[in-house]
């Protein structure tokens, strides 16, 4: 499981982005908590992996540096018209990722 933590804006300073890092961190451990639960519930093994940066090339980038041959993310309906105007994340990494994807809806 990964979980990509967005940085929007630029940082002033070192303490900052720790700061940032540690407020995401606590952010990201109650859901990475909840999926532990529930894998070990259903007994499937999970590694949870947090990483920081855009979504769509920071997935990309990890599956290249781990050699991972397939993903599975989950896909989040949008109007029209944003899809149009912005695109989807998942959209993006059909079209990027360099394994198979499954889509699940």
């Amino acid at each position: 499981m990964i979980s990509v933590e967005e940085i929007q804006w630029i940082p002033g300073s070192r303490e900052e982005v720790i700061g940032d890092k540690e407020l995401a961190d606590r952010k990201f451990a109650i859901v990475v908590e909840k999926a532990l639960v529930e894998a070990k519930r259903h007994r499937v093994k999970l590694a949870t992996h947090i990483v920081v940066g855009h979504a769509v090339p920071a997935i990309v980038d990890f599956i290249e540096r781990e050699g991972f041959d397939l993903l599975v993310t989950g896909f989040m309906g949008h109007l029209a018209l944003y899809n149009r105007v912005i695109g989807s994340t998942t959209d993006r990494l059909v079209e990027l990722a360099p394994c198979t994807i499954l889509v699940v809806k």
